[in-house]
């Protein structure tokens, strides 16, 4: 008897003739073994269900280690599952399916009517109803020449068989083009009822007769319990075959051309999960969610620190699901231990992720929120901070920042003037942004600076001729400065963000300890230029840190995830190919989000497409489907993408250097909130923070030292 190892097959949306039969090919190559050269027994089988399909293929165990991989091999989209329990319902009714003809094939071109003609079936059974299509296939046989059609009389003697005409022997050429194998074929059903299971076989015939030929035609025999016996046997000591048919026949009648039929319990379009990332979650992983293929139903899926570690590129419209899958990754690395940083332009990501921290890394909570309650202390950060002998190096990084953003309204002039405003305070041990207005329009104030920064290369040749400037001269260089940059002081949040020369949180430190550093640049709270000003300048110092990193052992860098959602609004004065591609060898995978392509320049499209290898991609907006199914590669079509139901993604990944095939999941909901975020907050900003007043007070003695009454901006007289 033959021990069996059973398989769950989910043919692929799309698959045609020319894939099954390329599968059933496969069949050609099994071994023979024992003295007797017994070839090993394979058997597919189509159940219907009133609820769904299933597709099963069982073989000889002494080759199930390896014809599941040639099966597969041909059609890169089958999947095959194995399964110790196959769930085999006993049928109560049977029938043979023959094939009548050896040499005459049945027609191939309608193979795809013939599945959906099977398939139709189902719409008849009931509750608890099933019906069954079996064949069994045998070893490979050849012909070497064309058998004759031979009736009754033509056996007795009394009239001689035809000669083939050019017909027999055009069909007998095609039958003999593909691989030969002996094959049993039955069918049966399943129901309460043994008249109703019987009947219930009628239509497998007429779904298998559209395939019927000249000569080639399918027949089946009466109903028999034997044969409903037999099916579930599949088969017994005695090998006995009841037809031969080509590998092009055998594609055409077990039920795979589904086409683009949407069946239930079929492949969805998509490959499965890969199974490295099947119920792996670990301190190394992220959820990404459940698995949407058949073959691996609600399995949870989670990305691996190698795969995200290349960055990943998150695209979704507004309340599509991005937010929540951004707060499921945050999360997840703050119970792994990891620093992180997240900056967000709404503030809603902000408060999810704080709503589920893990009580141990409460206290490890930075929040920047230039938007916050102005009665509480201010977390600010500062740019121009750092090394003096570093210091043209970040004024430079500023200045390009800056001509980005303002673009032509900053000229050559200006720009000259801006830079040795910067890298003056760049150099001062209490420089700040807020410092540079005054910095040229109050002459004592800029002395003062100049004191102790300045230099005879450099600084004092500009001051010596900024000095000489006249009224109106000095209001052409620095007003279009002034225009820009007078937000920064003008905006009590944003002054007091980035007016503190020393402040007590460093982001440097995220690589130093682990920190979780959450930004809300809520364009609501502080306006769209402030907040695009912030995010800039924060992702240019985080930029400068992570740069700072590769000096370092690569044992010695620590892994801090960077998450920036809209992040196409952050991104000036960056080359961000350079970022990306610098910033995964320096341990700092980016997680960059937003809603469609348009929002993207050519330039920063190209280095996300590139540069991020994790790509997530909700039903997208209007006009990006054709593109973003590109970039996920086949089997996925502009039609797949504006399908997706509400939740859901597709999903490639980068496995051992390749990505893998796109796969869909369904996103996770948020749990219940664990912790109040406002409470959070507050103890971060009495952490790190310092009283607003302070710092207005410090910045206004700063500008003014030990004569407040004198007003701040005063312009000299003109001669």
């Amino acid at each position: 008897m033959t021990a069996w190892a059973w398989y769950e097959a989910f043919p692929p949306r799309g698959m045609t003739l020319e894939a099954s039969t390329n599968v059933m090919r496969a069949l050609a190559g099994r071994p023979r073994f024992g003295l007797l050269g017994l070839v090993p027994l394979a058997v597919f089988e189509l159940w219907l269900y009133p609820e769904r399909v299933r597709w099963l293929v069982g073989m000889d165990e002494q080759i199930s280690d390896r014809l599941p991989g040639e099966l597969m091999a041909q059609c890169p989209e089958l999947v095959l599952v194995h399964t110790d329990n196959p769930k085999r319902p006993a049928v109560v009714a049977g029938r043979e399916v023959r094939f009548k003809s050896l040499a005459y094939p049945i027609r191939g071109d309608v193979a795809e009517g013939v599945t959906a003609a099977l398939l139709r079936i189902r719409q008849g059974l009931r509750p608890g109803e099933a019906v069954a299509l079996q064949f069994v296939i045998g070893p490979g046989q050849f012909f070497a020449v064309l058998p004759q059609r031979r009736t009754p009389l033509d056996v007795l003697g009394f009239t001689s068989p035809p000669e083939p005409d050019s017909n027999d022997r055009r069909a007998f050429k095609r039958k003999v083009s593909e691989p030969l194998f002996a094959i049993r074929g039955r069918t049966g059903a399943v129901a309460k009822d043994p008249r109703r299971a019987a009947g219930l076989t009628r239509p497998v015939f007429s779904a298998l007769a559209l395939a019927n030929d000249r000569h080639g035609r399918v027949q089946v025999s009466a109903q028999s319990s034997r044969v409903a016996h037999q099916l579930m046997a599949v088969m017994g000591r005695a090998r006995t075959w009841s037809s031969i048919v080509n590998a092009g026949e055998l594609a055409t009648v077990i039920g795979w051309n589904i086409a683009e039929m949407d069946v239930p319990g079929s492949g969805n379009g998509f490959a499965p999960p890969p199974p490295e990332l099947l119920d792996t979650g670990d301190n190394t992983s992220r959820p990404v969610g459940r698995s949407q293929h058949p073959a691996t139903p609600n399995r949870p899926v989670h990305l691996p620190l190698r795969s995200y570690a290349a960055h990943c590129h998150v695209i979704a419209p507004t309340n599509a699901g991005k937010s929540t899958m951004l707060a499921h990754w945050a999360v997840a690395e703050a119970e792994a231990g990891r620093s992180l940083v997240v900056i967000e332009p709404k503030g809603d990501l902000v408060d999810d992720i704080l709503s589920l921290l893990p009580e141990e890394r409460r206290d490890d909570v930075v929040i920047i929120d230039p938007g916050a309650d102005a009665h509480l202390p201010v977390i600010s950060f500062n740019p121009l901070q750092g090394a003096v002998s570093d210091a043209e190096r970040r004024a430079d990084s500023l200045l390009g920042l800056f001509k980005e953003l303002f673009g032509a309204n900053i000229g050559p002039r200006s720009s000259d003037v801006l830079l040795h405003a910067l890298i003056a305070l760049s150099r001062s041990a209490d420089g700040t942004l807020t410092d540079v207005m005054p910095f040229l329009s109050d002459e004592r104030f800029r002395r003062s600076v100049l004191a102790h920064v300045s230099d005879p290369l450099t600084l004092a040749p500009w001051a010596a001729w900024f000095d000489t400037l006249s009224v109106g001269e000095l209001g052409q260089v620095v007003a279009p400065i002034g225009n820009k940059l007078r937000i920064i002081s003008a905006r009590p949040s944003i002054r007091r963000l980035l007016g503190q020369p020393d402040p007590a949180f460093r982001l440097e430190s995220i690589f130093e300890c682990p920190t979780i550093v959450l930004v809300n640049l809520n364009a609501g709270a502080i306006g769209a230029e402030g907040s695009k000003i912030i995010g800039t300048l924060l992702l240019h110092q985080l930029w400068d840190a992570i740069q700072r990193q590769t000096t370092k052992p690569p044992k010695q860098r620590r892994a801090v995830p960077i998450f920036v959602d809209e992040f196409q609004g952050y991104t000036s004065g960056l080359d961000f190919a350079d970022v990306l591609a610098r910033a995964r060898g320096a341990g700092a995978p980016f997680t960059v989000a937003h809603q469609h392509l348009d929002q993207l320049s050519p330039t920063l499209k190209s280095a996300v497409l590139a540069n991020a290898r994790s790509r997530v991609v909700f039903r997208p907006a209007e006009g990006d489907s054709a593109a973003l199914a590109t970039v996920l590669g086949k089997p996925v079509t502009a039609d797949d993408l504006a399908r997706l139901p509400a939740f859901h993604a597709l999903v490639r990944v980068p496995l051992g250097g390749t990505p893998s095939p796109a796969f869909e999941v369904a996103t996770l909901p948020l749990p219940k909130s664990t912790t109040d975020p406002r409470r959070l907050r507050r103890q971060s900003a009495e952490r790190y923070g310092t009283d607003p007043k302070a710092i207005d007070d410090a910045i206004l003695h700063r500008w003014r030292g030990d004569e407040p009454d004198e007003p701040v901006g005063a312009r000299r007289k003109q001669p």
